[in-house]
């Protein structure tokens, strides 16, 4: 168990104050659901901007880049020394790596020792909202469809069955393949690292028939409201339904603002007109995506190839590959 006073120690702050802090987030759900989390412990934050796709950030027009560079970015792993960060991909080849791009950084597999090489199957399985849940001592609201939001951001709850499908594509037809879940691997961080009793009590529920009924429901009250679902591979056990992302379509900043309502209506967790006010007139800037097989980054070293390449954000998405921003980090 992690000792939160020396996590809000180190990482001073994710500790709830009244301190202004300017926020980046990420554009998917789990963010959404991150911000209004946070925006209620930090009631003089506020989010100033959105990083979309991994590769360009809109930010308001009242900023300045460095001002965005020195931000705190929520459900995101940002290399950048003067950048603060919360984000729970995989970003170690192994555990003993130094990274200095990450110093001011909290990553939810790092805390406890996963990397590319080593206890990668106990990576973290949940969202980052799930950790702030557990931090602030949240329980999942008493709030009609609180529990099925929660366990959709980042489609934690097909991690939380036993089995699953995935969809696979031959020949032009797409076909289902079944493929073991994670439930041992969620119940483990339930029970272990994030102690949250009320997702424990409804961590059985989401291996069910009845709970994926109320899913597919709550799905399609999301696409009726204009929320985008975003692709999907791996799919529910019983009624093959996928996550749902809520990723930005047109206006960004509109349809965050209409995220982050969705989120506050749902949870209870309230936040200020001006936290979100500078999503209403927003700039951007983009980086350049480049996705590269790790042999070159084995043979040179993770941490000298994210310095000469002048990577901002990366991910592992396989054992071979990396995917990396580069053109973001300078100006602050």
């Amino acid at each position: 168990m992690i000792n939160k006073a020396s996590l809000y120690a180190k990482h001073s702050w994710l500790q709830p104050n009244g301190d202004a802090l300017n926020l980046v987030i990420g554009d998917d759900l789990d963010a959404a659901l991150s911000a209004v989390s946070f925006l209620q412990q930090h009631p003089n934050a506020k989010i100033i901007g959105v990083y979309a796709k991994y590769q360009t950030v809109y930010y308001s027009n009242a900023c300045a880049w460095a001002d965005v560079l020195n931000a705190g970015w929520l459900d995101l792993d940002v290399y950048h020394a003067a950048s603060k960060s919360l984000g729970h991909h995989i970003v170690r080849l192994n555990a003993r790596e130094k990274l200095v791009g990450f110093i001011s950084s909290l990553n939810l597999n790092d805390l406890w020792g996963k990397s590319l090489e080593k206890n990668f199957d106990e990576k973290y399985p949940l969202g980052t909202i799930h950790f702030l849940m557990w931090l602030y001592e949240q329980e999942t609201p008493n709030v009609p469809e609180a529990d099925l939001l929660l366990w959709l951001a980042d489609s934690a709850y097909i991690n939380a069955q036993a089995n699953a499908f995935r969809k696979r594509w031959s020949h032009g037809n797409a076909e289902w393949v079944a493929r073991q879940g994670f439930k041992w691997n969620v119940k483990s961080w339930l029970h272990g690292a994030i102690q949250v009793k009320s997702l424990q009590h409804t961590f059985e529920q989401v291996d069910t028939l009845a709970f994926e009924e109320r899913m597919r429901a709550f799905q399609e009250k999301l696409s009726a409201q204009g929320f985008a679902q975003g692709d999907g591979q791996v799919a529910s056990h019983h009624l093959k339904l996928f996550g749902y992302q809520c990723q930005p379509v047109g206006d960004i900043g509109a349809y965050v603002l209409r995220l982050l309502e969705f989120c506050s209506q749902h949870t209870g967790w309230k936040f200020s007109p001006h936290q979100v006010e500078p999503l209403k007139q927003l700039q951007s800037k983009s980086g350049k995506r480049v996705s590269e097989n790790l042999a070159r980054v084995r043979a040179q070293g993770l941490a000298n190839f994210l310095q000469t390449q002048n990577v901002f954000s990366f991910v592992f998405t396989h054992f071979d590959t990396i995917n990396y921003t580069t053109g973001l980090g300078e100006g602050g």
